[in-house]
Formats: structure tokens, C-alpha cells, sequence
């Protein structure tokens, strides 16, 4: 008996047609609510479905040549398929239907930029039909054209920040979903996204002229802004991608001094998505 093993060189993440770069890794989950069945009499028992099927992926990337997944913060869904082969599509294990639940950015200096997304699937998941998987898949491109991003070429708008040095920042999305059902249906009639969604950006930096908060000035004279984060290739500069938060409003602080290193400073400003 011959032990093999899947190595990353046989995984291909796509998404419709088109390939993702930079995948890290892929988890998945599907969940089969069900329920015992039991009457009076029965000698052996069995489990029939209680409530709808759900799969749940989870994703991570480094941000190579564009970010795929923060057009999917709206509206829309989309299909995946974890591939083995470009022109064999039984070995997958694919979703259809997915919707984004939530979307992270991180990046640190001294570390690659990483996106993290997780997605909820509603109609099907695990080993698909070969049908179900687009044909266009076998002929679309397995190059790119190479955008890098670190923390040497990204651009933050926010006054505080032109004297006092970005160490690193952390953007999350919550993107609630609220699947609609009707009998005669295992897949819901609707996906609907409830706005607003909830956003945070957090930074933190070596202090130099910052002065902070003072907590009893809330909430009457809050420090809102307007906060841009721009990420660009480190070579041409070229856009990789645009983070853009209106209305956003500090809500924490945390300061750090002591004798092993510079002061430091983590703020955090939430706010809305809306529509």
C-alpha cells in the first residue's frame, strides 16, 4: 500500500475563472445540523436535517498583484474551487454561492502584507460534480504580472502619522449576511446584506510629537476622521490596493513606555460601511 500525500504544489485556489496568487492557505468546514429521530417503538435510530446547511472557508493571502477579495465586502457572491488539477476537476474541494463574512488586512514591518478572509456558502460545498466547475478554468492564465507590496510602500493619510512612525496597522470588516429561506427549498431565495458594516482600523507607532486622548472628552468632542491606507507595488509604485474610511471615530488607546525600547501607541478607530 503506497502512503501519498497532497504538497502545495497540486492546490490551485480559484475564483469563478480566475486564479488567486498568493494563497497561503485554505480551511474549510461544513456544518449538516441534524437531529435524532425517535418514536415509541423505534430499536435503531436516525438523524434527519434541522436547519440549513452552511459551509464555512476560511483564506489567507500575502497581498501579491491585487487584493480579489475586498470587491466581495458588497453585495455580491461568488464561487471557489480548491483545485489539484487545471484539466482534472474531480479532485476539488469547492463552494458555491459564497458569501464574504468578514475581511482582514495586516501588515507589520518586517512582514509580509496578509489578507484573511472567511466566507459563508449557502447552496453547495466539499467534492463538487465536475459539471458545476467552469471549463473556462482549464484555459485560463497560470501567470502574472509580479506586484509586491511591503511595508515600504504603502501611504497612510492621517495627520498624526507625519511625525510619528507607522509600525503597523490591522483593517477588519464585519459583513453580515442574512440568508432568506422558503419550504420547498434547501438553498436560501436570497442573500441579504445587512448594513451598515461594522469597521475597524488599528495602528500602532513609535510616539514622537503624539499627545493622545483625554477620556472625559468623550463622547462630546470625539476625534473623528477620515483615514486613507494606500498599498503600492515597492518597485513601480504601481496600486496594489486602496483602503478608504469615512467618518471614523477613535475609540481606544494604549500607550507603552519602558526601558527595552521606544514609546509606543495603539489606537483604534471604528465606523461604518454603509450601503
Amino acid at each position: 500500500m503506497s502512503l501519498g500525500k497532497i504538497t502545495r504544489e497540486e492546490q490551485h485556489f480559484f475564483i469563478n475563472t480566475g486564479q488567486v496568487f498568493g494563497v497561503q492557505s485554505v480551511q474549510a468546514t461544513i456544518n449538516l445540523p441534524t437531529l435524532p429521530l425517535k418514536y415509541i417503538g423505534f430499536t435503531s435510530g436516525s438523524y434527519v436535517s434541522n436547519g440549513p446547511k452552511v459551509a464555512e472557508f476560511t483564506i489567507s493571502q500575502f497581498l501579491i498583484t491585487d487584493d480579489v477579495f475586498l470587491q466581495y465586502t458588497g453585495d455580491f457572491g461568488f464561487d471557489g474551487y480548491l483545485l489539484r488539477s487545471r484539466t482534472d476537476f474531480s479532485k476539488n474541494y469547492s463552494f458555491k454561492s459564497g458569501y464574504l463574512t468578514n475581511y482582514a488586512v495586516k501588515c507589520s514591518v518586517g512582514a509580509a502584507i496578509e489578507v484573511s478572509t472567511t466566507i459563508n456558502a449557502y447552496v453547495d460545498a466539499g467534492n463538487l460534480d465536475t459539471a458545476d466547475i467552469p471549463s473556462q478554468i482549464t484555459n485560463s492564465s497560470s501567470s502574472f504580472p509580479l506586484k509586491i507590496a511591503d511595508p515600504r510602500s504603502i501611504e497612510i493619510n492621517i495627520d498624526e502619522f507625519n511625525t510619528n512612525r507607522v509600525t503597523s496597522f490591522d483593517i477588519g470588516i464585519a459583513c453580515n449576511r442574512f440568508p432568506i429561506y422558503i419550504l420547498g427549498s434547501g438553498a436560501p431565495l436570497d442573500i441579504r446584506s445587512q448594513y451598515p458594516f461594522d469597521t475597524s482600523v488599528k495602528f500602532q507607532f513609535e510616539v514622537d510629537d503624539y499627545s493622545g486622548i483625554k477620556m472625559s472628552n468623550f463622547p462630546c468632542n470625539r476625534d473623528v476622521r477620515n483615514l486613507s491606507i494606500q498599498v503600492k507595488d515597492f518597485e513601480s509604485s504601481a496600486v496594489i490596493s486602496n483602503y478608504e474610511f469615512k467618518n471614523m471615530t477613535k475609540i481606544s488607546e494604549a500607550y507603552s513606555s519602558n526601558v527595552q525600547g521606544a514609546s509606543t501607541m495603539s489606537i483604534e478607530y471604528r465606523g461604518f460601511i454603509n450601503r
